[in-house]
């Protein structure tokens, strides 16, 4: 799979809004709802699948599965040859590291944990990052403020076709 972009259009844009915001809406639904043809839906959906756009991916609630405790953590690796291998190897390595990022900016990783609670978190995952890095800055996330990928692609949406901020409206449950 190529990291180059997809060639996508107004419709392409439209529908994949739509799927953020309503990931379980039927393709009959969907195409109801915004003036399409179901069987336009289904052959736009699964191109932008079988080209990397939409990925399928299950939501969890990590806090109801008694996994309360996510932190940010950055990272820098300055102490001396093999810490950054050692360093990638725990990031691949450990369950509890779900998200891996090697960054320009103030830190050389950014590293997402979630585990139990502070103090497992603290004891144990941030510990063995502390012994492979020169650097380390550890932040706790107590309250999701925003995680809206729908607005960003309706952005894209309206900034490219203009004209289309009144098809905003046929999005089911979207005010405008």
């Amino acid at each position: 799979m190529s990291d180059k972009a997809v060639e996508i259009d107004e419709i392409d844009l439209l529908l994949l809004e739509t799927l953020v915001r309503h990931p379980s809406l039927t393709y009959k639904k969907m195409a109801e709802s915004l003036g399409l043809d179901q069987r336009t839906v289904a052959k736009r959906i699964k191109r932008l699948t079988m080209e990397g756009v939409m990925k399928s991916i299950i939501e969890v609630d990590w806090s109801k599965l008694g996994l309360g405790a996510t932190a940010y953590v950055g990272a820098t690796t300055a102490k001396g040859i093999g810490y950054g291998q050692k360093l990638n190897d725990l990031v691949r390595d450990e369950p509890r590291i779900v998200k891996g990022y090697e960054t320009l900016g103030t830190y050389q990783y950014l590293i997402k944990v979630i585990d139990t609670d502070i103090y497992k978190l603290r004891d144990s995952v941030v510990r063995d990052l502390d012994l492979l890095a020169s650097e380390l800055t550890t932040s706790l996330a107590t309250k999701n403020l925003k995680e809206d990928y729908g607005s960003l692609l309706r952005y894209l949406r309206e900034t490219k076709y203009p004209r289309s901020r009144s098809r905003s409206e046929s999005i089911p449950g979207r005010e405008t």
